[in-house]
């Protein structure tokens, strides 16, 4: 399958003088028992400068965008007052989430593989954008080219015609929706399913997963979204490079724009169960994944209002990975490693020095938004004050000057 890149001169929707603070909500929270029930009114839009709505889907046979749960998205009016967020909030940039780690890539797999699908998938996206007043779409396909998710080996081209294609018809459009396209930070990833430089050309805005890099599946206690190599990954089979720093260096070298970059960051922890409890530290040994939460209920993992309770309990001891620059606390059972003020801090910091685009939070549900340890959505608060501040002091001004690029996809397709 053959590609021809062709050059248009013309700026792409980076144009800003402000970072981005970009939130996501996530429907499934809703149905969380007593007070885990995170509601569209929940939303502070006060404190974001977009917010997503996660997710929708593909359907599996005509290809078009699909509602994956039509009873809420529109039996209970959800999709229409989650729009009506910007009657309240007229700053607010309002985006769709398509994908997610259960809607897995098969479906996306299949609507890319031809250019009559992508056009039915494509149009049913412009219509729904239009009818809802929605600002734009982030294309989050887990993972394009991997096997282990549904992937085919011709999802690398076939992702960035899909991209590409979309981006042209936007721009077409009377009002300038935003393309933007979720990727990993695994390079391991990376590799087999995304042209890098082209898919930051033709995308506006390129949000980079900067957590769930580690997790109890690896059978060993770790922090999830560690900043940098440790010396324990340089023993831990294909762990050197697994972490935000090497990873947003990577698409970077590889040609995309930081301002295009928003880096993500998590609202939860990783937990494990350790196999013994005088070995705590980093690279412990681990017997599965720790116990669910009261309102996420999934075991191995913990939104930040789960556990921020066992932060002030002497049960608990806190310590700090002084090379990954995240948190991490344990019991004689129960590791977790999460993020608290000082790591966010530590990665404003990389993304101001790395001149990055911004910040996304997932998600807003798991920050402690009714405040039971404090102030409501302390984590949200703390990354806002950031996005705040760069409107004040103007430290990343910028005009991208970017060529953004079209795919043409008429050769060896049908």
């Amino acid at each position: 399958m053959k590609f021809v890149v062709c050059v248009l001169l013309m700026s792409s929707l980076a144009l800003a003088a402000e970072t981005r603070f970009v939130c996501h909500y996530t429907t499934w929270s809703r149905d969380r028992p007593d007070e885990g029930s995170f509601q569209i009114n929940d939303i502070p839009g006060n404190l974001c400068s977009h917010v997503v709505y996660n997710f929708l889907g593909v359907n599996e046979t005509s290809y078009q965008l699909e509602l994956l749960q039509p009873d809420y998205d529109l039996g209970e009016r959800a999709i229409e007052r989650f729009a009506a967020l910007k009657d309240q909030f007229p700053h607010l940039k309002l985006l769709i989430a398509v994908g997610g780690w259960a809607h897995g890539g098969a479906r996306f797999s299949e609507m890319a593989k031809f250019r009559t699908r992508r056009n039915q998938f494509i149009g049913s996206v412009i219509k729904f954008l239009h009818q809802y007043r929605l600002d734009g779409i982030e294309l989050v396909w887990l993972y394009p080219g991997n096997f282990d998710r549904g992937g085919a080996v011709e999802d690398k081209d076939t992702f960035l015609y899909l991209v590409s294609e979309l981006a042209k018809v936007v721009r077409d459009e009377k009002k300038p929706y935003e393309v933007v396209i979720q990727v990993p930070v695994d390079i391991s990833r990376m590799a087999v399913g995304y042209h890098q430089e082209e898919l930051c050309a033709a995308a506006d805005f390129v949000h980079m997963v900067g957590y769930d890099l580690r997790g109890w599946w690896n059978n060993f206690a770790d922090v999830h979204s560690p900043l940098a190599p440790r010396p324990n990954d340089l023993v831990m089979d294909s762990f050197e490079h697994v972490n935000v720093g090497d990873g947003v260096q990577d698409w970077l070298e590889k040609g995309c724009p930081p301002e295009k970059v928003t880096l993500g960051v998590a609202l939860f922890g990783r937990t494990y169960l350790l196999d013994d409890p005088l070995d705590n530290t980093i690279g412990a040994v681990t017997i599965g994944a720790g116990d669910p939460g009261p309102y996420s209920n999934e075991p191995g993992y913990l939104g930040y209002c789960e556990f921020c309770h066992n932060l002030t309990s002497d049960e608990w001891t806190k310590k700090w990975d002084d090379v990954g620059l995240c948190p991490y606390a344990y019991t004689e059972t129960t590791w977790i490693g999460y993020e608290n003020e000082r790591s966010l801090q530590e990665k404003i910091n990389y993304v101001k020095q790395k001149r990055l685009g911004g910040l996304y939070a997932f998600s807003l549900d798991l920050d402690d938004y009714r405040g039971a340890c404090g102030e409501p959505f302390p984590l949200t608060r703390f990354l806002s004050r950031y996005h705040d501040e760069t409107k004040i002091k103007d430290w990343h001004i910028f005009v991208s000057t970017t060529e953004r690029k079209e795919i043409n996809t008429t050769e060896g397709e049908s």
